[in-house]
Parts: C-alpha cells; structure tokens; sequence
C-alpha cells in the first residue's frame, strides 16, 4: 500500500483523518495531535515564567521540547503513516520530562509530575500494544519510586531546583488536566464508534448469512425438483427397456434395446453424479453396511461395462481374485459400484486402443476383515504429471481440449476421491503421456457372516407376489404403466390411485398389505397422505405398511420418510429386484417406525 503523503504546508488535521479508514486509528491520530497542541501550548505558558525568574534550566528544555514538538506536529500533518513514531517520541518527551522533573528542575515529587506519569501511562494503552505500554508505565513510574526510596528531602549537588513560578504553575496544572480528559474522550468517542461500525458489520453478516442459507435451501429445491423431473421419465425409459429386454426378440432389436439401456444407464450415472456431489458439499451422504457378494459385484459391474468396452474396439479384462468367491464383505455396494464405474468409464473414455483392465486382488484376510486393492489400469492417452492432482479437482479435467474432445462434467474423479475418504481410503494415480494410467485404491472391509450373506445373495429367486395386496399412489400414468408391467410378471394386479385423495378412498374401502407411495403429488403429496392414513381410527389400516417411490435426492429424505411414518423407500429409477426383494420382506418390517408416529399423533 503506496503512503499517501500531504502538502507541506497543511495545517489540517480533518485531512489527515480523511486518509485513514479505520475509526480506532483515527482516534489515535487525534489523541497525538491532541497531547502534541496541548504540550506546546504549556511549554508557551511556562516560558515567560522561566524568563522573567532567571531559570536557566527551565529555558533550555522548554526550547527544546517547542523545537522537537514543532517538527512532530509538522511530520504529523504531512502524513498518518507517520503517526506511529510521532508517537513513540512523544512518550520518550514525556519520560525525559519526568525524569528531568524528579531528579533536576524540581528535585521533588508535585502535582505536575504525576499527571504527566498518569498521561504516559493512558496514552502508552491507547497508542501502542500492551508489551511497550507496560514498557513505558514502568519507565514513567521508575522515577518517582525512587525519589521516594531515596528520601524526597535529598538534594543533588551542583543543580538548584528551578520550579514554575505562579501562574505559570497553576495553569500547567488545569491544561494537564484538560489534555487527560480531551484523550480520554476522544478514546471513548472512537471505541464507541468502533463498536457501532463491528454492530452494523455483524447486522450485514447476519443478513449475508441468511441471505446465503435462502440460497443454500433454494440451490436444494432446485436439486430435489430438478432431481425429480429427470428421474421420473428416466425410470420409465429404464423400466420399459428392460421388460423389452426380457422379451424375445431378434437381435437387431435386441441390439438396439441395449443401445437404448446403455444410454438411459449412462445419463442416471451423470444425474447421480452431479446430485451426489451437493450431497457432498453439505456433507450429508453416509455409507450403508450392507453384506455383499464382492467377488458377483464386481463380475456384475464389467459385465456392464463390457458393451461401452466392446463398442469403442477395446478389450476389457477382468483379474478379480479367487478367494472372495467364499469371503463376503461389509460395505456400501452403491457407493462402490460408482467408485469402479466412474474409473473404468475414464478409462474407456480415454483409451483409443488396447486394453483396459480392473485387477481385484486381496492383501490381507483374517476372520474380521479382508483388505483389498482395486488397480484400474488402461492404455489411453495419459495424463501429464503436473496434471495429475489437479484431475481430482470438482469441474476440472487435465486440460482444455479433454473436455472438447472427450466430453464429461469433470466430476467423476472427484466423486471418487470423496467416495473414498468416506471408506477411509485414498487413491493413487502413475501415468505416462501416451502410454496409459493406473489408478490404485485400497479398502478395508469387515467380514461378513457367510451364511447372512449368502441369503442376502440368493442365486435364483422365484417372481411371486401373487398374495400380496398392493396399493400403488403414482400420479404419473407412465410409471404406472411400468409398474403395472412389472407386477404381472410378479403375478400381481395392484390397485392403482393418482392422488393422496383417492387413496384415502381406497384404503377405507379396501384392505391392502402394502402401499407403494409416490412422494411428489398435486393436491396431497405422499407425506401428507401417509399422515393421515397414520391417524385413520382404523389401526389395522392405520399400520400399513407404506413404502415411498422417489425421484427426490433431498439431503433430509431420509428425515422426512421416518417423520411421515413410512416404512421405506426405492429411488427412481428403480431395480425391480430391489423393489421384489422389499415387497417380499413386507411381513417382517418391523412396525417401531408406524407405533411411534401413532403415540405421536395421539400425544
């Protein structure tokens, strides 16, 4: 910052006060001034004094002092930047006035004396930090200690002590006085504007902040509404592909079907992504401890691959190692799919020929855990290593072009990395320009029971709920065509209603094992709607169980689902054999969830 200096000739201190922003360094620069005009003035009181009684002693200090404070006083109104040691040779003037006072004019301790020790001291809190003004209070007080250790009677030889006659005395005194009142208005008056200024600040602050959280709570339902706009049609183009899929057909159709799947699946992966990464930003994605087949699930994801793999000429090669086929893992099967997919998808993304390739391999296996090492390898483009932090960053890729080129929101990478501090994990790249990429990462996993993991894993399950009686609330005519679809090859027909309304009407009508709620609905969405079947004065109809359909990625889903007293949820898209598999356990749900919103309803 350049000082800004003023005219020679500049007698103003308001201009000076102009220069300087800050209200408690204003204050400080008027408290100089202050003491400066005011020690000048009782330097002009004292003057004629000494002169007319002969006070040689007396003359010389006080020319020297107007000498020294005429050049301060000048410097002071040049510029603020000299406020500082303006100050610290004001202090030095006051100590050698003091000790001069005590030891050489007077010889002895009066009034004038102690308001000067008391001025040093105020004025060194007010002007300098708190180390220099205990520095200068010791200084000041050092004096007057000691001519009372010594004795104030004792004279110092050679030296006969020269005190200011009257008036001169009685008028040094009341302007001393004055210069101790004016310092400590003018420190009063700055602090309480200091405070002020901090007040309105923190008003600003409080708006801002509000402001900020409007925007926060606006940017989610955005998100949430965006999320289910999108992913309400995507779950009928993902539905409907794959009953097409399961259909005979030739394979000119079949191949175009799983064009079409492979498309559907890619854009609910990039929805996922960018809705996943505002869970992150708010920190409110959690992993789930599920028991999993790791060995199938990563079988499964290649086989998913494969077909982007296959489409661009290159050959996917799969190293999974042997013994997780009889050692099931705890973990978040989602979060670690996505982790692999986004890995594997850079890789074919980036790769023009050759190979890509996911190695699987486990590094230690005791009975309460099985680490394991996913290496994804490829021989694509690479990535220079200046560049190689910098692809983990949100919204970056290696450089310009690679987003011209080879599309993508640059989120992936940094999706996984995320992903994986949530596994307590981190990942690892080595690459080489034109050669390829390896990406490692490393997960410890708690052992699964085998026998609870093989039930959860069940190799071939039988499509059957034609016992179950189900209500499906769904305003959209193309979901409930899906679902429609889906529960006959169930061997089911559930009862269809468009709005909260009619499934009130319904359930007082009829009696349903289940409720498939969809949550966004004209007149009555699906919370409210579970509320008032939880209050129904029917208990068994009040205790249905009712599972939420969703295309909502709302940070408090899972708050808001348990608040309304609903047993569960699916998002859309959803798996029909995760929907099965939730509808089959039907008659085990634990009714904790239903019992507590009914006391609280009756409270």
């Amino acid at each position: 910052m350049t000082k800004r200096t003023l005219p020679f000739f500049n007698l103003s201190l308001a201009k000076v006060l102009d220069t300087e922003p800050d209200s408690l360094k204003k204050a400080r620069i008027s408290i100089i001034f202050a003491i400066t005009i005011f020690s000048i003035i009782k330097l002009l009181v004292a003057l004629p004094g000494a002169v007319i009684h002969n006070q040689d002693v007396q003359i010389i200090r006080i020319v020297l002092f107007l000498g020294v404070l005429a050049v301060l006083l000048k410097f002071l109104l040049i510029s603020r930047h000299y406020a500082g040691k303006v100050g610290v040779i004001l202090i030095w003037l006051a100590l050698s006035l003091t000790w001069s006072n005590v030891f050489v004019t007077a010889q002895t301790i009066n009034i004038v004396t102690i308001q000067v020790v008391v001025t040093i001291i105020l004025s060194s809190f007010y002007l300098f930090n708190w180390r220099w003004a205990l520095i200068y209070s010791f200084l000041a007080v050092l004096p007057v200690t000691g001519l009372l250790i010594i004795g104030n009677g004792v004279k110092f030889s050679g030296i006969a002590p020269e005190e200011l006659a009257s008036p001169s005395y009685e008028i040094v005194v009341v302007l001393n006085f004055l210069t101790i009142v004016i310092a400590h208005f003018l420190y009063y008056q700055a602090l309480n504007n200091y405070v002020a200024e901090k007040e309105m600040l923190n008003k600003q602050l409080q708006k801002a902040v509000k402001e900020a959280n409007l925007a926060v709570q606006s940017k989610a339902d955005f998100l949430s509404t965006m999320s289910h706009e999108l992913r309400t049609p995507l779950n009928s183009v993902i539905g409907m592909t794959q009953l097409l899929l399961n259909s005979p057909y030739s394979d000119e159709q079949s191949e175009n079907l799983k064009i079409v799947n492979f498309s559907a699946m890619n854009l609910h992966m990039l929805i996922n992504d960018i809705l996943d990464f505002n869970k992150m930003e708010s920190d409110k994605l959690n992993l789930e401890a599920i028991n999993v087949d790791l060995y199938s699930l990563v079988k499964d994801i290649c086989s998913g691959m494969r077909f982007q793999a296959e489409e661009k000429g290159l050959h996917l090669v799969t190293n999974i190692d042997e013994a997780l086929k009889s050692n099931y893992v705890i973990t978040d099967p989602t979060r670690l799919t996505q982790i692999i997919h986004n890995l594997l998808g850079n890789a074919v993304k980036f790769t023009h020929k050759g190979t890509v390739s996911l190695e699987v391999r486990v590094i230690h296996l005791n009975p309460e855990s099985v680490d394991v090492r996913f290496t994804v390898s490829d021989t694509g483009i690479g990535i220079e290593t200046q560049q190689q932090e910098v692809i983990f960053e949100a919204f970056t890729q290696a450089s310009s072009s690679t987003t011209r080129n080879f599309g993508g929101t640059g989120l992936g990478l940094t999706i996984v990395k995320r992903l994986l501090k949530l596994f307590e994990s981190d990942i690892k790249v080595a690459s080489t320009v034109g050669k390829g990429s390896d990406f490692v990462f490393e997960i410890s996993f708690k052992a699964a029971v085998s026998d609870d993991a093989s039930a959860q894993n069940t190799s071939k399950i039988i499509y059957d709920l034609s016992q179950l009686s189900v209500l499906v609330v769904e305003d959209n005519p193309i979901n409930s065509l899906l679902i429609k679809k889906i529960f006959s090859n169930w061997d089911n027909k559930p009862v269809f209603a468009e709005n909260g309304h009619e499934a009130l009407e319904k359930i007082e009508r009829n009696n349903f094992d289940v409720i498939l709620m969809d949550i966004h609905m004209p007149l009555l969405d699906g919370y409210e709607t579970t509320r008032l079947i939880r209050n129904l004065g029917d208990k068994s109809k009040a205790s249905i169980p009712v599972i939420a359909l969703t295309a909502s990625v709302s940070n408090d889903l899972s708050f808001k689902i348990r608040e309304a007293g609903m047993n569960d949820y699916i998002n859309k898209p959803f798996n029909s054999d995760d929907l099965y598999r939730k509808l089959k356990a039907i008659d085990i749900v634990s009714p904790q969830i239903i019992e507590e919103t009914l006391q609280k309803n009756t409270a």
